[in-house]
């Protein structure tokens, strides 16, 4: 087992990388503040609330790099802070699976949108 796994199962404090995840995943997991957490969530709130219909993680994505480039996000996540912050505001109750849409290969892909809850926050 991984140091931040055991750390996490004697401390309680809840794993946010996968016991089986390398040394690098926990080091990361474990870089992101509170604030950062919270300020990728706003962002992925802000992107659904501006849109016309539900989303997927790519086109969540590609939305935020144009606002990023455009001056209106407050940094610029990479897509794996993004994803990340989907399914924390999912576990929330803040975002809902709402059908599919494709990627731009053509695969299919969840699209999300904001719950009473999420758009409220």
């Amino acid at each position: 087992m991984t140091g931040p796994a055991i750390l996490s199962q004697i401390t309680g404090d809840s794993a946010r990388a996968r016991v089986t995840d390398p040394e690098t995943s926990h080091a990361a997991a474990d870089s992101i503040t509170t604030e950062g957490r919270e300020a990728s969530e706003l962002e992925v709130i802000a992107i659904l609330r501006d849109a016309s219909g539900p989303l997927s993680s790519e086109q969540i994505e590609t939305r935020h790099l144009n606002r990023a480039w455009q001056g209106t996000a407050p940094t610029t996540w990479a897509g794996s802070r993004l994803r990340t912050a989907l399914k924390q505001l999912a576990d929330d109750g803040h975002v809902v699976q709402d059908g599919e849409t494709r990627t731009r290969k053509g695969r299919r892909a969840i699209a999300w949108r904001l719950t009473i809850e999420g758009d409220h926050r």
